[in-house]
């Protein structure tokens, strides 16, 4: 581009010193390069959004999650069955006596017995422990709420980097297409204009503010590419795409007007399962100050002595129950309720806060969209204008009855105007899916 530039230069000196009638035809312009579509890569928003979905290490982290919390309620159903344990022991007390019997070193032969030999299993289950036992499956289960919960808000965050970002790189399509679109149309003059010059209808002066705006037209078909290419290299990015084909993008669908979800959103959900992990919070409070009853049931070996005869005759078998009932803590009890009342208060005051704040966002994008949809009329009537300006003063072009300079004009009016209605699609576009958004169960 920057040799193209300066051969131009180099042509306004040649012809400003020369005094020859006919103009020199200026550098071969490259040709457009062609965008061909990728069979392969996703061209439409929900492609991107399946792909995106599939891989999402996040979506599948929360998904094993899931199924991780289905197997903490296995476990917890196996903590309440029967527990077997083996106990082995094998611990010999040594003591030295006088020549009177008198014990010199060692244990008190009543405490010790000079050892203790065994070998027992021992089976034990917890009873009476029904409300304990409710009440952990229940945390179980909205842990597993909660989980599914972040999947969903994980999904939707998601969503909405995917679509933001396809909104980007199509505008920066469609940006790139009108450029080309008019890159071509200026080519197209460029002949008819040398011609005219060369018969004496323009000025050569004149006709090289013309090759100068085509070559600056050039340099912006190569900016809205790299930009594009760009737009689309992030969108890919985000959804994991291997591809590094510049291909065409597929117009986004408008999504449909829904009301603003309520207290189903799952935002808003997530403070619902806040407040019932708070009640079971309590509820584990006051299980754990509950008594605690096991039946216990042992048989094995059990001796004093290490010797054979000794260890025969000492296998038996027990079995009974074993009681904890709390007594005093120091009033723990009541401080972990006030703990749980003040994180209820901050539960209340954040759910109050986002309601507020999600009509407001509803009710804003509402207000944007209808102002939007006005700006957009207006802005369609001015270019349908413009398009009418720039082909009338096109063909008088071609006769000489328009200035090069009026219509160069001309066109750098329309395409600022086609660039408003870019960027005002794009907007308009942008809230009606932050309002699907906020619609979303």
């Amino acid at each position: 581009m920057i040799r193209g530039f300066a051969s131009g230069v180099l042509a306004l000196g040649l012809w400003a010193g020369a005094a020859r009638a006919q103009v020199p035809a200026p550098p071969t312009l490259a040709p457009l390069p062609a965008v061909a579509p990728a069979p392969a890569s996703p061209r439409r928003l929900d492609d991107f959004l399946r792909v995106a979905r599939q891989n999402s290490p996040l979506l599948r982290e929360t998904a094993n999650q899931v199924s991780q919390n289905s197997i903490d309620s296995l476990v917890r159903a196996r903590q309440n069955g029967v527990q077997v344990g083996g106990i082995g022991s094998a611990l010999y007390y040594p003591s030295i006596t006088n020549s009177q019997g008198e014990n010199v070193l060692g244990y008190d032969q009543a405490i010790s017995n000079g050892g203790n030999y065994a070998a027992i299993a021992q089976a034990t289950k917890p009873i009476l422990n029904r409300f304990q036992l409710q009440n952990d499956y229940q945390i179980l289960a909205s842990q597993g709420q909660v989980l599914r919960n972040t999947g969903r808000l994980s999904a939707l965050d998601l969503r909405r980097s995917i679509t933001d970002q396809f909104i980007n790189a199509y505008a920066a399509e469609t940006q790139l297409a009108f450029s080309r679109s008019l890159l071509g149309q200026l080519r197209q003059q460029d002949a008819q204009l040398r011609q005219l010059v060369n018969g004496g209808i323009f000025k050569q002066t004149q006709y090289l503010s013309f090759y100068l705006s085509v070559r600056t037209q050039e340099v912006t078909v190569e900016q809205n590419q790299l930009a594009y290419r760009r737009e689309l290299g992030t969108l890919r990015a985000l959804a994991g795409v291997a591809d590094t084909a510049l291909i065409s993008l597929e117009a986004p669908t408008p999504p449909t007007h829904r009301p603003l979800a309520g207290l189903l959103a799952p935002s808003q959900r997530q403070y619902t399962l806040d407040s019932l992990r708070l009640l079971l919070d309590r509820r584990a409070i006051d299980a754990y100050y509950r008594p605690k009853l096991s039946a216990v049931l042992d048989a094995g070996l059990q001796s004093s002595s290490y010797l054979p005869i000794a260890l025969a005759h000492s296998v038996g078998f027990g079995g009974g129950f074993q009681l904890a009932v709390p007594i005093f803590d120091g009033h723990q009890r009541q401080l972990q309720y006030q703990r749980i009342e003040l994180s209820e208060q901050s539960r209340r005051g954040y759910r109050q806060f986002l309601t507020v704040q999600r009509r407001q966002q509803y009710e804003q994008l509402e207000s944007l969209i209808r102002a939007s949809d006005a700006l957009l009329g207006r802005i369609r009537e001015q270019v349908r204008v413009a398009d009418a300006l720039v082909g009338a003063a096109r063909q008088q072009l071609a006769t000489g009855d328009v200035a090069i300079l009026d219509y160069l004009n001309l066109v750098t009016s329309y395409r600022t105007l086609q660039f408003s209605l870019t960027q005002a699609e794009t907007d308009r576009l942008r809230s009606r899916f932050a309002l699907d958004y906020l619609a979303e169960y």
